[in-house]
């Protein structure tokens, strides 16, 4: 590891991020690509979240070691966005690290976290996705990300994230620059562009422009992608029952009215046998299916 950006959520990890893979790092590690490049950072990173925040109800009182953290960044030779989430304990992991610090006035940086984050993952899709469309499919990522926000915010809901927010933001800032030598820590604006970032890095300046990435709509599709393919596999894998639900109630219904002569069994095996033909005739069921 031999950088690490260690702003606050929706302070411009994203750009940071390109910003550093321009310059020639390798493998660096962005929240938002872990769900597409390596979902198998999710279940690492909710045990970083158990270790460090004893707030959390799964909180388990032991540090996340170095080799516990080598698990996430093994082969990461810079990380922004989730680090900045863990910010003290990385700075001790990884004391040789060159540290970036971005700091959005607070006002600025609380509307977009709030707009952009918050509204998103602690709204009502999002509640639904994590009580019954988690579970269903083994996922953690949606709960993964809230147990660290939580954890992060030292609060038990997202009421009390709001009201930490400027207790977090003035805390983590002064632990960073308590922590690190200012040798090693580069306070960055991202509108001064390429020419402190490489001074800092001693990197010479690429012949392109800065990056400029719309991080919060990259994390609001990521979110809202997440949850509408799940919520269609979890269509296609209730549909059955479903079916059988419908044949089952509309047997019983013809039992109570024209059929009132045939037994129970005589009429669901009838119906279901003809519904049955019937939808693969027409194709309804494969469609569904495909």
């Amino acid at each position: 590891m031999k950088v690490l950006s260690l702003g606050l959520p929706r302070t411009g990890s994203a750009s940071i991020a390109k910003a550093l893979t321009i310059l020639g790092y390798e493998n660096v590690c962005h929240g938002v690509d872990i769900v597409d490049k390596n979902p198998g950072l999710i279940a690492p990173l909710a045990r970083a979240a158990d270790a460090s925040f004893p707030v959390l109800p799964t909180y388990r009182g032991t540090d996340f070691t170095l080799e516990e953290w080598e698990e996430i960044y093994w082969n990461c030779e810079a990380s922004t966005d989730v680090a900045g989430m863990f910010a003290t304990q990385l700075i001790k992991c990884y004391p040789n690290a060159k540290v970036i610090l971005v700091i959005r006035p607070f006002d600025q940086w609380y509307e977009s976290l709030n707009d952009g984050v918050f509204k998103y993952l602690f709204g009502w899709p999002a509640d639904f996705y994590c009580s019954f469309l988690e579970p269903l499919f083994g996922s953690q990522y949606l709960g993964g990300c809230r147990k660290i926000v939580l954890g992060m915010f030292n609060a038990r809901n997202v009421h009390e994230i709001r009201a930490n927010a400027r207790s977090l933001y003035d805390r983590q800032h002064a632990q960073i620059r308590k922590m690190k030598d200012p040798s090693e820590l580069l306070i960055f604006d991202l509108k001064t562009g390429w020419g402190p970032l490489c001074e800092f890095l001693q990197r010479p300046v690429p012949n392109v422009p800065f990056p400029r990435v719309n991080e919060r709509a990259a994390i609001q599709a990521k979110i809202v992608e997440i949850i509408n393919r799940d919520a269609k596999r979890a269509a296609k894998k209730s549909f059955p029952w479903l079916f059988a639900l419908v044949v089952i109630g509309f047997a019983m219904y013809m039992r109570l009215t024209t059929y009132s002569e045939l037994t129970n069994l005589d009429i669901l095996n009838n119906v279901f046998l003809n519904s049955t033909r019937n939808a693969f005739q027409t194709g309804s069921i494969t469609k569904i299916l495909q």
